[in-house]
């Protein structure tokens, strides 16, 4: 029987799992490749980063009423959408997550930050699933990264790990990894998990013979702002707005005209990090 940790518990140990979302689909595996394949034919190559943006369905389920509910007790009502991201492994891939917190990368004001990871696939040991060290948000930046700013770093389409990683950056976490066990997030297909900004995690590779794919939602306070940007975009969700942001707009249709304009001015923003030529 597979560990549990409460929402209640969610100030001490940093991520709560599992959550049922409000609605089951019955192919949600097929609905990533749909959108795959729409985003081959509308932009020439896979799409990444801030999916919901382009696509109807995955924005309804970034804001999926189970998954805000959850967020709210977290952050508190003034939420926003500050990226999206698809994490698929194909069987034999060789893909990983290094160990990693997001702080660093992210660059953030506050650590009034949380990331859903939506099993779009059942998500197991085999198959490469999260892990995440219990506790490991009170630590606090436990260490740089290998770059000295990562926003730059990004813009300059920098990457330092290893081919496989999706990561860009190292932390070199093995140290504090070698005494710190992380737990397996065990999701099925339409369960999440939530886990703090400074939680400890990361994912190996899918030895099955079956796709893992997560979509990863973060969520941000209202109040919460890059260090290194005057202004950024982002999705306003519920509660307070902040005029720090600018509204990114929910998708009217999949890949419409509007929605590919608006995507691709939203991808300048700090949200759309990463390496973009790896990310795909």
């Amino acid at each position: 029987m597979q560990n549990t940790y409460s929402i209640e518990n969610f100030s001490n140990n940093g991520m709560a799992f599992p959550f049922d979302l409000k609605n089951k689909f019955e192919n949600l595996e097929n609905k990533y490749f749909e959108f795959q394949e729409k985003a081959l034919k509308a932009l020439g190559h896979e799409v990444t980063l801030k999916p919901n943006l382009l696509s109807k369905f995955f924005y309804n389920l970034s804001i999926d009423k189970s998954i805000i509910q959850e967020v709210k007790k977290i952050i508190g009502e003034d939420i926003y959408i500050w990226s999206s991201a698809f994490f698929p492994k194909k069987p034999g891939s060789g893909k990983i997550v290094s160990y990693h917190q997001d702080n660093p990368y992210w660059q953030l004001t506050t650590d009034n930050v949380v990331t859903a990871w939506i099993a779009l696939t059942d998500s197991n040991k085999e198959n490469g699933a999260l892990e995440i060290v219990p506790g490991s948000s009170k630590y606090g930046l436990i260490k740089d990264l290998d770059v000295k700013n990562p926003r730059e770093a990004y813009l300059k389409g920098m990457k330092t790990t290893e081919s496989n990683d999706l990561l860009s950056y190292k932390q070199n976490l093995d140290v504090f990894m070698s005494k710190n066990k992380p737990e397996i997030i065990k999701l099925e297909k339409n369960q999440f998990s939530l886990h703090h900004v400074n939680s400890v995690h990361g994912s190996g590779v899918n030895n099955s013979s079956v796709h893992r794919i997560g979509f990863a939602v973060r969520y941000i306070s209202s109040n919460t702002k890059h260090k290194m940007e005057n202004i950024d975009s982002a999705i306003h969700v519920c509660g307070k707005k902040n005029k720090y942001f600018v509204d990114e707009v929910c998708p009217k249709q999949d890949f419409g005209e509007k929605e590919i304009v608006r995507y691709n001015k939203a991808m300048k923003a700090t949200g759309a990090f990463g390496n973009k030529s790896y990310s795909r």
